[in-house]
């Protein structure tokens, strides 16, 4: 942080940073930083505000003004030295914290997620200063995450490493940052990446993953599972189901939100849909919102029903976690004696499933609530049924005017 180069001393209402000759910067009776300029006779000051980023934007300012006196004191050097330099892995978890105020929770989480698993745990981080840091050590572990992971979380491991090294520039802890442009040095431009295709499931392989669902899970789970696997729902859409949005009448779902770690949000790309349900899915859930009924009857909590998917590790206050139906997904895919799927995949065996019955591909994006058809057509458009060479000849040729006359004719 740009105060760690400046001695801090005790000042009448707390810290008091001496940035340069004439320059401080102190905390006043209102717990405010405040920037006191002496120069010559005459004496200013400037209040910036309460709270650690007005320290730092007060330090800043303050050696803005030392600049243009020209008078930075020698015993505060631009750049600290290297024995004074924090540790790498303590000074990225207070960039983390610094600046989880800009992120949405769920990318905090997996930046959080990230450092914690991929970064730290590496021997050419382990125990360095920030500015022991190599250039080298961060291709090496680029290159090493990506023999084992996608480029995304490469791309995330950069950003991670560019945030950090870019905040100890900013904190005159380096001259410049060791990461910046290496990605493009590291990773094939995004034409030439190997995308991970749907794991979709055969109809086959889809009834028995259910019937083996049946048998292993709670209602809620399975109805989680066959609201996927029946209607093209992301998961995050399936947990945020509730009673009001249910259309029996239609047999539809209107899809107005998402939920995930405690937080419900608008479905991707913010955009509500209202989506067909077969109509056994529709029966099934009348008969599971009836057993809601009666269960909170019984429990003395009244039959009101609002979320279908509570959790009673949650005391009924959430719904199931992205991560519960993640495990189960496994658990059933193991008994069935099936490769492991995770449940996008239910939503991709969904989309494939109509393509392939020669539903319309607009009727498809609609259900699923992609933001335009090219999305759906570039995921499943290798899965949209053809006629093989059936009228191949006869579409080349084109409409002939005269029974008697070929349009195309061969040469010897």
């Amino acid at each position: 942080m740009p105060w760690r180069k400046y001695k801090v001393k005790r000042g009448k209402h707390g810290p008091s940073y001496h940035v340069a000759k004439g320059v401080t910067v102190r905390l006043d009776a209102r717990g405010s930083w405040v920037i006191y300029i002496h120069k010559g006779g005459d004496r200013r000051n400037k209040t910036i505000g309460p709270g650690r980023e007005s320290l730092v934007n007060a330090i800043k300012a303050a050696e803005t003004i030392a600049d243009k006196f020209g008078n930075i004191t020698n015993d505060h050097k631009p750049f600290v030295k290297k024995s004074d330099c924090p540790r790498f892995d303590a000074y990225s978890k207070e960039w983390l914290e610094g600046n989880a105020g800009r992120w949405s929770p769920d990318t905090y989480l997996r930046y959080s997620d990230v450092l914690r698993l991929h970064i730290l745990p590496d021997k050419r981080f382990k125990g360095k200063r920030v500015n022991e840091i190599e250039r080298s050590d961060i291709k090496k572990i680029l290159r090493k995450i990506l023999t084992t992971h996608a480029p995304a979380t490469v791309e995330i491991v950069h950003t991670i490493l560019c945030g950090v090294l870019d905040e100890a520039i900013d904190d005159k802890l380096l001259e410049s940052n060791p990461a910046r442009n290496l990605r493009k040095k590291i990773l094939p431009p995004k034409r030439q990446r190997n995308v991970k295709e749907a794991d979709v499931f055969s109809i086959d392989e889809r009834d028995l993953f259910l019937q083996q669902a049946e048998k292993v899970c709670s209602w809620g789970e399975l109805l989680v599972l066959k609201v996927m696997a029946f209607s093209g729902f992301r998961l995050g859409e399936t947990l945020a189901m509730r009673f009001d949005n249910l259309d029996s009448h239609k047999m539809a779902y209107h899809v107005v939100e998402s939920y995930k770690l405690h937080r419900f949000r608008k479905p991707k790309f913010g955009k509500t849909r209202l989506v067909d349900f077969p109509e056994f899915l529709v029966e099934e859930m009348q008969r599971y919102i009836l057993h809601l009924k009666e269960q909170g009857l019984k429990a003395g909590t009244g039959g009101e029903v609002d979320l279908l998917f509570l959790d009673l590790k949650e005391y009924n206050r959430w719904p199931y976690s992205q991560r519960r139906i993640q495990e189960t997904m496994k658990k059933v895919c193991r008994k069935a004696g099936l490769r492991i799927r995770n449940p996008h995949d239910l939503r991709h065996t969904y989309a494939t499933t109509l393509l392939m019955a020669h539903q319309s591909p607009a009727y498809v994006k609609e259900q699923l609530g992609h933001s335009s058809i090219a999305i759906t057509v570039d995921i499943y458009g290798h899965w949209l049924p053809g006629e093989g060479r059936n009228g191949l000849e006869e579409a080349l040729a084109g409409p002939v005017r005269n029974q008697g006359e070929k349009r195309i004719k061969t040469h010897i």
